[in-house]
């Protein structure tokens, strides 16, 4: 069975520290509804401990840069 692309990047975020939210259709899944989303949003606190976290998640996570500005705590 191939795992979940989202259970895997919410398991690396997890694993990296970092404090975040599930939002949108995922947050939906979650708690029971018959959505289907092929995205993952999260809120995220921005102080820099964290963003760091969710730096190093996102390097792990391969991630290529799709945002505009840099993703820093100063820009959010």
């Amino acid at each position: 069975m191939t795992p979940s692309p989202i259970h895997k990047a919410l398991s690396i975020v997890k694993k990296c520290g970092a404090r975040f939210l599930v939002m949108g259709g995922q947050a939906c899944v979650l708690y029971g509804a018959a959505e289907f989303s092929r995205d993952l949003r999260l809120a995220i606190g921005i102080d820099p401990a964290n963003v760091r976290a969710m730096l190093r998640a996102l390097h792990e996570l391969r991630t290529r840069q799709i945002y505009v500005p840099e993703f820093d705590a100063a820009k959010l």
